[in-house]
């Protein structure tokens, strides 16, 4: 929820970065700067903290590839469209940050169980 919190706080931010990487450059890879963050390298904070902690740990190159398609960039396309999307489903700020939690969490959950992903029509109760 923070990880949201922070993206939807700097979405105008996130919303040029996106534009930028599609553009060819200086600025083209800004986007993927982000991976710095998530990659098995000993400059990664987050990473070296780990290995220092398990001696076994790595990343792979697909574990790298799906937290970035399956972790940052939804994140980051949630909060580029957020206003877009809210003017079109008319709902409030805090009723689609919980609507996309939500999902997130029965897609993460469903992909850890194995099961089927059931995508309720309750958006009533968010």
């Amino acid at each position: 929820e923070q990880v949201v919190d922070y993206a939807l706080k700097n979405r105008h931010i996130i919303r040029i970065l996106m534009l930028e990487s599609l553009k060819s450059g200086k600025h083209q890879n800004s986007l993927f700067k982000f991976m710095d963050f998530v990659g098995g390298t000993e400059e990664n904070p987050i990473f070296k903290s780990i290995a220092e902690a398990d001696q076994d740990f790595a990343y792979s190159d697909e574990m790298v590839l799906f937290k970035l398609f399956f972790s940052i960039i939804p994140v980051l396309s949630f909060a580029a469209y957020f206003d877009d999307y809210k003017a079109l489903s008319n709902l409030s700020d805090e009723q689609l940050k919980r609507a996309f939690l939500r999902v997130s969490q029965i897609l993460a959950t469903s992909m850890i169980s194995g099961k089927d992903i059931l995508l309720r029509n309750d958006i009533a109760s968010v």
